[in-house]
Parts: C-alpha cells; sequence; structure tokens
C-alpha cells in the first residue's frame, strides 16, 4: 500500500471520529453532555447484570478501549452533572460501582432517542448494503490490528 493511501485511509478514521464527535453531539449541547459520556452511560445501561444498572469501571474501560485516567474523568464529570453514582462494591471493597441515577436516565433516554433517529437517517441514505460493508470492513481492520498488536 502506497504513503497516499496510507495518508487516505487516516484522514478518512480522523474524518468518520470528527462525525461522530460533532455530529452526534449537537443535539447534546443543551445538557452539555459529550460523546464519550453518552457511549459510557449506555454501557452502563447494556453491560450490567444488576437491574439496578451498576457497571464496574474495568468493564467500561475494555470496552471503551480508553486508559483509567479517561475513565475517571468522564465519571467525574457524570458524577458532577448528577448522572451517575459511584459507590465500593460491598462484596469487593477494591471496585467501584457506576449507577445511572433517574436524572441520568432520563437525559440517556432523550439522547439515545436522538441519537437513533440521526442515525437510521445516516443509514437510510447510505443503504443497508453500504452499511453491512462497512461493518465488515471495520471488523476486519479491528481484527487485523489485534493481530499486529499481539506479534
Amino acid at each position: 500500500m502506497g504513503q497516499e493511501l496510507n495518508c487516505e485511509l487516516i484522514q478518512s478514521i480522523f474524518q468518520f471520529k470528527k462525525m461522530i464527535h460533532k455530529g452526534f453531539n449537537r443535539e447534546s449541547q443543551n445538557n452539555k453532555i459529550n460523546m464519550t459520556e453518552l457511549i459510557i452511560m449506555n454501557e452502563i445501561v447494556n453491560n450490567t447484570t444488576d437491574p439496578k444498572d451498576n457497571v464496574k469501571i474495568s468493564d467500561l474501560k475494555g470496552y471503551l478501549s480508553i486508559s483509567k485516567g479517561a475513565i475517571s474523568q468522564n465519571l467525574s464529570s457524570l458524577e458532577k452533572k448528577a448522572y451517575i453514582k459511584r459507590s465500593i462494591n460491598e462484596n469487593n471493597r477494591r471496585n467501584i460501582i457506576v449507577t445511572l441515577t433517574p436524572e441520568g436516565r432520563k437525559i440517556m433516554k432523550e439522547h439515545y432517542s436522538q441519537f437513533t433517529d440521526k442515525l437510521t437517517k445516516i443509514v437510510s441514505r447510505l443503504g443497508e448494503d453500504n452499511v453491512k460493508q462497512m461493518i465488515k470492513l471495520v471488523d476486519k481492520m479491528t481484527e487485523i490490528s489485534n493481530e499486529i498488536n499481539n506479534e
């Protein structure tokens, strides 16, 4: 692969990242929540075995592939906004449990609805076949990247 193609791929990846963070955050400005915070809140809802929406910080770190410090910073921001609550796991005091507050659940529902509406519009314009192809390509890139990292 030539240097020019490498540059185009990197530029495309950064454009995609910019679209995700900027495009999907527009509706979020009223509530001052960013995309990473929204993803964290969504992960709390989706990655819980407890009906109270409890999740461990290590689960969030693994899902988002960002540093423990970045997770902590985002959780502090969400806690200041009263969207989450952190507590010590009574069964294992070394673990911190993160729970959505009622306000956090409300914000999550609002933003998830806005997010899915916008995503539905993008998918309808892009076409289902192109979206499926994109998913396969991203999955393949991730698989190859993981293999290279483990060499």
